[in-house]
C-alpha cells in the first residue's frame, strides 16, 4: 500500500520536471527567433539599382525630332526722297542676300499723288534679318511686318506621297518588262502614265514649297516724301559738285545724241534735195553750152 503513494509522487515530480523543461525550451527558442520584418513601404531589393542602371542596348529609342520647315514673308512701307533710287538700292540688297527681284512697279506721281515704287523681292531665308535691316536704312519705315508659316506637315506629306508613287512607278515598270500579254502591257502603260503624271505634279509642288522655304518673300513699297514727282537730286560738298558736273556732261552728251537723231532725217532729205538741184543745174548748163 505504501508503494502506491510513492509512485504517484514520482509521477507528479516527473510531470513537473517535463513541464519546466518545455517552458525553458520555448523561452530559449523565442530568444533565438529573429525579429519579425517591419511593414515598410520600401521598394523591393534591387529596385534602386534598376532605377539608376543604364537602359539595355535593345531598349526602344525615341523617334528623331523632325526638322521644322518655316516660310517667312515680310512686308514694309518706307518713305524716301527718291523711290526710284531707293528701289535700285533695294535690288542690290536682294542680290547681295543671294536673292532676286520678282516684280517691280514704278509710279511717277502727279500733282495730287506722291511717286512710289513697289517691289517683290526674294532673299535667302538665312539672310532675311540682315536684308530687312538694310532696307529699313533706306528711309523712314512707316510699317514693317514679318509673318511665319510652319509647313513641316505639308513637306512631310509631299515627301511620303512622292516616295509611294515612285515605288508604284518602279513596280509598273517591272511589270511592263516581264509582261507577255498585250492586254496586260497596255493596262500597265495606262496605269504608268497616270502615276507618272501624279508624280510629276507632286514633284513640282515639292519644288515650289522648297523654294518658299529656302527664299523668303519681301514686299516693299517706297513712297516719296512730297506730292508730285520725285524730289530733285541733292548735290552737297565738293564731291557733290563733281558729281553734278559729271551728270551735266552725261546729260549734254545724251541731249546731243538725241539732237543728231532728230536732225538726221532732215539732213538726209537735204542731201537728196541738194543732189536733185545739182543735177538740174548741170543739165541746164549742158543744154546752154
Amino acid at each position: 500500500m505504501n508503494q502506491l503513494p510513492r509512485r504517484s509522487g514520482l509521477r507528479i515530480a516527473a510531470l513537473l520536471v517535463t513541464g519546466a523543461a518545455a517552458l525553458t525550451g520555448c523561452a530559449g527558442s523565442s530568444e533565438r527567433r529573429p525579429p519579425a520584418p517591419e511593414a515598410t513601404t520600401q521598394a523591393p531589393a534591387g529596385t534602386a539599382d534598376l532605377v539608376g542602371a543604364p537602359m539595355p542596348a535593345d531598349a526602344p529609342k525615341a523617334p528623331p525630332a523632325v526638322a521644322r520647315d518655316v516660310v517667312k514673308t515680310a512686308s514694309m512701307n518706307v518713305t524716301v526722297a527718291d523711290p526710284v533710287e531707293a528701289a535700285d538700292k533695294a535690288a542690290v540688297i536682294a542680290q547681295d542676300a543671294g536673292g532676286r527681284v520678282d516684280s517691280r512697279s514704278d509710279d511717277a506721281g502727279s500733282g495730287t499723288g506722291r511717286a512710289s515704287t513697289s517691289m517683290s523681292l526674294r532673299v535667302d531665308a538665312a539672310k532675311l534679318d540682315e536684308a530687312l535691316r538694310e532696307l529699313k536704312a533706306l528711309g523712314t519705315v512707316d510699317h514693317a511686318e514679318v509673318t511665319t508659316e510652319d509647313v513641316t506637315a505639308q513637306r512631310v506629306d509631299l515627301d511620303a506621297r512622292i516616295k509611294a508613287l515612285q515605288t508604284s512607278v518602279d513596280r509598273l515598270l517591272a511589270i511592263m518588262r516581264d509582261a507577255r500579254d498585250p492586254d496586260s502591257l497596255i493596262k500597265a502603260e495606262d496605269a504608268l502614265s497616270a502615276r507618272q503624271a501624279d508624280l510629276d505634279s507632286l514633284r513640282a509642288q515639292r519644288e515650289a514649297l522648297g523654294d518658299r522655304i529656302a527664299y523668303s518673300t519681301v514686299n516693299v513699297s517706297f513712297v516719296a516724301e512730297k506730292i508730285g514727282g520725285p524730289a530733285p537730286k541733292q548735290y552737297q560738298g565738293f564731291l557733290g559738285q563733281i558729281e553734278r558736273g559729271w551728270d551735266g556732261l552725261v546729260s549734254l552728251a545724251g541731249a546731243s545724241v538725241l539732237l543728231v537723231g532728230l536732225l538726221l532725217p532732215w539732213l538726209g532729205a537735204l542731201v537728196v534735195a541738194g543732189g536733185i538741184g545739182y543735177g538740174v543745174v548741170r543739165l541746164v548748163r549742158s543744154r546752154k553750152s
